[in-house]
């Protein structure tokens, strides 16, 4: 049994999600100095990104399900695909320079663990939108 006191110290944030078509996304931990953590829900063939960032650095770990990551740098033609899994956990760095996208490839929902450097500020996103 928890005691009293514990549950008075207990600090519970409710985290607000974004549904759309694509899935959902949590913005779930924000840092000032140590960016924040995220994670999105992705339904089966539907792909999310197909943009860049300047100075944000993000990381991206499939938690549950398949997909292919795919990026390239802004100003080349070469284009990488990687896959990935929830089977095999592996952390894809994504920098600054390179347009990416992530699409699931699985017939379930994925799930996406994601870190970025920098906290998302709406008027000062640094997204900027281009295919790979």
């Amino acid at each position: 049994m928890i005691k009293e006191t514990l549950i008075k110290d207990l600090h519970v944030i409710s985290q607000s999600r974004v549904n759309d078509d694509r899935g959902s996304f949590y913005e779930v931990i924000k840092t000032q100095d140590n960016g924040q953590v995220s994670i999105s829900t992705t339904a089966p063939g539907v792909t999310r990104g197909n943009h860049y960032h300047n100075t944000k650095n993000e990381k991206f770990i499939v938690i549950k399900g398949e997909a292919i990551i795919s990026l390239r740098h802004i100003y080349s033609d070469e284009r990488i695909d990687h896959k990935v899994s929830g089977e095999n956990l592996q952390v894809v760095e994504i920098i600054p320079g390179y347009t990416h996208c992530i699409t699931n490839t699985g017939d379930c929902d994925m799930i996406l663990l994601l870190w970025s450097n920098e906290i998302y500020n709406q008027n000062k996103s640094d997204t900027y939108a281009m295919e790979v």
